[in-house]
């Protein structure tokens, strides 16, 4: 009977983190995947779009699709690489700067409020258990997590 209470309690755990991980990137980020996208570049400077996609975790498709858009709300830049034709390098415009900038500070302030009623210590222990679970996850998962990234969710697992 303790063994089913246990998997009942892990079940509830792993909906609140489904709850979480809801209130994060929809209620407090308006666009998580361009706004990574931007970071990814922002940090980066200038980078071809194999590293690109090798970063954001996606197929070069994917990162091309991606890229196109942000090309044409005038974010990017893409030229072809001096020496091999084939590369394509891509660079944020001014405004791109400016929106990863301006995002950057939307996403502190709402990093602060969400975290207003933990404590240092109890934030402290959080994010203990949270690495400890993520680094099993990855011992346990980390091949199969691959194969089923953010970019495969619709699709499920492809091998």
């Amino acid at each position: 009977m303790l063994e089913n209470e246990n998997l009942e309690q892990k079940t509830r755990v792993i909906f609140l983190m489904e709850k979480y991980a809801h209130y994060i990137f929809h209620r407090f980020f308006e666009k998580p995947g361009r706004d990574r996208a931007l970071r990814i570049l922002y940090d980066s400077g200038t980078i071809t779009q194999k590293v690109f996609a090798e970063k954001m975790n996606i197929r070069p498709s994917s990162a091309s699709d991606i890229l196109a858009k942000m090309e044409s709300e005038g974010l990017i830049t893409r030229a072809c690489h001096d020496d091999d034709k084939r590369n394509i390098n891509i660079t944020l415009t001014e405004n791109g700067k400016k929106i990863t900038e301006e995002v950057s500070l939307k996403q502190q302030a709402a990093v602060k409020q969400m975290m207003l009623s933990l404590t240092a210590e109890e934030l402290t222990t959080l994010e203990t258990l949270m690495n400890k679970l993520l680094s099993d996850w990855d011992c346990q998962f980390g091949e199969e997590a691959k194969l089923c990234g953010p970019h495969d969710r619709k699709r499920g697992k492809e091998k």
